[in-house]
């Protein structure tokens, strides 16, 4: 039986929604860190559709930075296809989303439909979809085919073309000037933040991935995020050609910064217990920390932006 996701209730995602979820963050304690101004509304959850006009009520989203833009928008999708994380449960939706929109809409009904860059597509089809949100990335052949079943909408993929791929879906669902509000709202938010800091600061961004450890450059979410709220990031860590680059334990002090944020799952956190690590000035101080690789380091969108520039608002507080 093929279930439709729908929200839990007729509300719409505020503000408050958007963020209470947030892991170690009361909401009225996030609230009073993002200022005082009054957040634009965010569009109301329909039942099915996508929006007032009879727009795509089935949609399928081949990866999580899409199933957070449909949630923000207030869509849910009824099949979603995953990548492989090591902070992410068997039903493909990491933690942070559930944290955000599991008490509002039923996630459980969205059906998995494979890897992201090789769902199933009889899975797919058996959903009924009237559009599939794929991103340029794909194989030519699999958007083809995906063609095929439904109208295919394509996003740009990336981490540093979040902000655009939040105005393709909003646009495909004609919720153009919803996808404004969003983005306008997190702007807004850490400009503001940023000029209550005053003194900007440096931060280092490193995770683990397997036996390797990566360190991130100006392409990385976090690095935008940081960047929007006036913050820069150290010269060895200025490169845009590609996402992030490998890092020896030899390497450590190409992290240093004001502020490390980190993530080694596994196995990958003997990484902490080296010497340099331990003689990072940031690490001394007490001004490293380890974040949610999920929001942080895999995926793409305004929800996961605004996830870490909470995480930020907390961290460099204390």
């Amino acid at each position: 039986m093929v279930h439709v996701g729908r929200p839990r209730e007729r509300v719409g995602i505020t503000r408050r929604s958007l963020f209470g979820g947030v892991a170690g963050v009361g909401a009225t304690a996030l609230l009073a860190a993002c200022g005082t101004s009054t957040a634009p509304s965010a569009p109301s959850a329909g039942s099915r559709s996508a929006d007032a006009g009879g727009g795509p009520s089935r949609v399928v989203a081949l990866s999580t930075g899409h199933l957070d833009h449909c949630l923000a928008l207030g869509i849910v999708p009824v099949g979603l296809a995953v990548a492989v994380s090591e902070a992410t449960d068997s039903r493909g939706i990491p933690d942070y989303i559930k944290q955000a929109f599991g008490d509002r809409y039923d996630l459980d009904s969205i059906q998995v439909v494979g890897q992201r860059m090789s769902p199933d597509l009889e899975k797919v089809a058996g959903l009924k979809p009237d559009l599939i949100l794929s991103n340029k990335r794909a194989d030519k052949g699999l958007t083809e085919k995906l063609t095929g079943i439904a109208r295919t909408v394509q996003t740009n993929g990336g981490s540093e073309q979040f902000k655009a791929d939040l105005k393709i879906v909003a646009e495909a669902f004609g919720k153009a000037a919803d996808g404004e509000r969003l983005l306008a709202d997190y702007e807004g938010r850490a400009r503001a933040w940023g000029a209550r800091r005053g003194t900007p600061g440096t931060f280092s961004l490193v995770r683990g991935k397997g036996d390797q450890y990566l360190y991130f450059g100006t392409r990385a979410l976090a690095s935008i995020v940081g960047t929007d709220a006036g913050l820069t990031r150290p010269a060895a860590q200025q490169f845009d050609e590609a996402a992030s680059r490998t890092l020896s334990l030899e390497q450590v002090g190409l992290l240093d910064a004001d502020w490390v944020f980190y993530s080694f799952p596994g196995n990958s956190g003997d990484f902490t217990e080296a010497p340099l690590w331990k003689k990072l000035p940031a690490v001394a101080e007490g001004r490293a920390f380890r974040v949610d690789v999920d929001p942080w380091f895999l995926n793409a969108s305004t929800v996961a932006a605004d996830r870490v520039l909470a995480d930020m608002q907390r961290f460099m507080s204390t």
